[in-house]
């Protein structure tokens, strides 16, 4: 029985990796709670014990299985650095208060940076901008707040039918409350990007607030709970003074509220406001802006350096992928305990193993061709020397799923095993996964069947030759099966190293924090990100004449690592006949310094493909120094 430790942040499916060489057992789950405790004076308090503690979740009452007082870096479950981001949202915060909310900032990173304390610099405007990603340089965040700027908007303008008037009530008039709800999903994808890095982190939001109304509760909880799934407590800063009573705003769509509706939502916009809640859901602080706010944030870094960590076994088995309230108390009325208020569960690691299930989909698998047609491509890219990350992409037409009415809803699923075995047939690495699948009623059941269903998953594995075979079924006698070669060159982490290649059609804007960070300190399935676009890998290399066809890899150069300026790295993309090797396509020798971060040596490079006719090609990647052999990647690319 292996004992796999859950922090509030959910992991990814975790894939066996080529060195370990053993099957994955079942797994008991372990859910860690990390609190905060501080005194009426917000001193920390350090005499706690176990039994000052209690615990519930769903309601219930939990047995605390251990306990113990974590200071910075004594904990095997916690990273020695730490990692703070603030986000300043300069599309509410007035003009004056930014500017104050800057200094305050400034004087922060002055008083509390340290090479262990890394910070992130985000402005949101009218979208979500990295000025300065994770770092520990306080010369780089000081420049980075500088150039922070506003893209404030009038509440006026949220208003459709006139101007605001802040001595009427806004009650009955057709408000757009799009800024709020997008300034939310930007938290909410700062959590999940932040979801990666292992240990519990802190998002500090400079905001001029806004007003808590029943359009943005949804989003609200989903920010919260990507939040709380990604162990992020938010630390909020109002650039606003005193209440937002006047600020508040519902659609009525043409009804009218009753008067302890718009009481309880006056007291709830001046008592609990957006910040607050953000705050109180995620276990963090709202300040107000204060000539003390520097000293204030420090609290920040102090309670990252110090706070109980809590453990327990759920007394009832979670179904996958489940989130479950949180309900920590202190037994002791001159403690204030901050902490999260809910934890999601991850997939097991190997779902099908041992289970008939899995042993009948790998005896369909060995006994002969599936009858589901699919795609597959397997990209890789180095997560440490000596052990790469295959993202596996696969598309298929779900047509044969089968669907099961509970309670109302159709329910059904497919299960999937994959194996990459050597040359002399032993197991290099294998994982598993069941799909679970819910729909309201028959027409978005068939909606799905007739769309091809696009899958992505990941396993470790070390360099080496392999053979690689996923076989997935969805119910009955209907199963797929599909083999691929994998091939994986070795890289040490001293030389030049070049990851493979991953075709795509789409890309969107993302946030990612963590692609300055080493990937030991990562944990869970890395999103594929260059210059702040995700990458969707495609799952087959087949592309249409004028489709986008993009293209992704990674370069490696480890003189990165200690130089706080670029290094010189090219790259040479080219695509060539696949029958006669003739050359169609050559971008040249292009320096990727623009891709480059300085004390990463990881270097995300994102391109875009020509337009080519109809045919078949190879696409060829040369990575390069200013001396020596390049290293070359091909992957085939069809124009049909």
């Amino acid at each position: 029985m292996k004992t796999r430790f859950l922090s509030l942040a959910a992991a990814g499916i975790l894939l066996l990796s080529a060195q370990e060489e053993t099957l994955i057992r079942t797994e008991t789950q372990v859910v860690l709670v990390d609190a905060v405790a501080v005194n009426k004076k917000g001193e920390f308090v350090r005499d706690l014990t176990q039994k000052d503690f209690r615990l519930w979740e769903d309601g219930k009452e939990q047995k605390i299985g251990a306990f113990s007082l974590e200071s910075a870096g004594v904990s095997p479950e916690r990273s020695s650095k730490h990692y703070i981001a603030m986000l300043f949202d300069t599309a509410t915060a007035g003009q004056t208060s930014q500017v104050a909310m800057r200094q305050e900032a400034t004087h922060f990173i002055d008083s509390f940076s340290s090479p262990d304390r890394y910070m992130a610099v985000i402005n949101y405007g009218r979208d979500l901008q990295i000025t300065q990603n994770f770092t520990a340089d306080s010369d780089r965040l000081r420049k980075a707040l500088s150039v922070v700027q506003s893209t404030a908007v009038s509440n006026a303008g949220l208003f459709r039918d006139g101007a605001r008037n802040t001595n009427t009530s806004t009650l009955g008039m057709d408000v757009d409350t799009s800024p709020y709800r997008n300034f939310l999903a930007a938290v909410e994808g700062l959590a999940n990007s932040l979801a990666v890095i292992r240990g519990r982190k802190a998002l500090v939001v400079f905001s001029g607030g806004a007003p808590f109304t029943p359009e943005i509760a949804n989003f609200v909880k989903s920010a919260i709970a990507a939040c709380n799934k990604a162990n992020v407590a938010i630390y909020a800063v109002s650039g606003n003074t005193g209440g937002n009573a006047d600020q508040l705003m519902v659609r009525t769509n043409n009804s009218r509220l009753s008067q302890a509706d718009v009481r309880q939502l006056t007291q709830t916009n001046n008592d609990q406001n957006l910040l607050s809640t953000l705050a109180e859901g995620t276990g963090g602080i709202l300040f107000s802006t204060t000539n003390d706010l520097a000293a204030s944030l420090g609290k920040v870094a102090m309670e990252q350096d110090q706070y109980y960590l809590i453990s327990y076994t759920p007394s009832v088995d979670s179904p996958e992928n489940s989130c479950h309230a949180l309900n920590l108390k202190v037994d002791r009325g001159d403690v204030e305990l901050r902490s999260r208020k809910s934890y999601c569960t991850a997939k097991p690691v190997d779902p099908l193993s041992g289970k008939p299930a899995g042993q009948e989909l790998e005896a369909k698998a060995a006994a002969g061709a599936g009858n589901i047609s699919a795609s597959m491509q397997l990209p890789w890219f180095y997560a440490r020397p000596g052990i790469a990350e295959v993202k596996l992409v696969m598309d298929f037409l779900p047509s044969a799923t089968k669907f099961q009415k509970e309670k109302g809803k159709l329910h059904g699923e497919f299960d999937l095993a994959g194996v990459a075995t050597k040359a002399d047939g032993s197991v290099a690495a294998h994982f598993s996964d069941t799909v679970k699948l819910e729909f309201d009623n028959q027409k978005e059941a068939n909606e799905f069947l007739r769309t091809p269903y696009h899958y992505v998953n990941q396993f470790k594995i070390g360099p080496g030759q392999y053979s690689f075979r996923l076989a997935f079924t969805s119910g009955g006698e209907s199963f797929g099966k599909i083999d691929l070669p994998l091939i994986i060159d070795p890289w040490n982490g001293q030389t030049l190293g070049a990851s493979g290649l991953a075709l795509s059609r789409e890309t969107k804007p993302a946030a990612d924090l963590a692609g300055d960070l080493d990937s030991s300190l990562l944990e869970g399935d890395r999103p594929l990100v260059a210059k702040n676009m995700e990458v969707i890998p495609a799952g087959n290399d087949q592309f249409r004449p004028g489709e986008p066809a993009f293209l992704y890899f990674e370069a490696y150069e480890p003189r990165l690592a200690a130089s706080k300026t670029p290094v010189l790295v090219g790259v040479r993309v080219r695509v060539l006949d696949a029958a006669t090797n003739r050359q169609k396509y050559d971008a040249g020798i292009k320096s990727v310094g623009s891709f480059e971060h300085p004390g990463n040596p990881v270097i995300p490079v994102l391109t875009s493909l020509p337009n080519l006719p109809a045919g078949s090609y190879q696409v060829e990647v040369s990575v390069m120094r200013e001396t020596g052999a390049p290293l070359v990647r091909t992957t085939p690319l069809a124009i049909h």
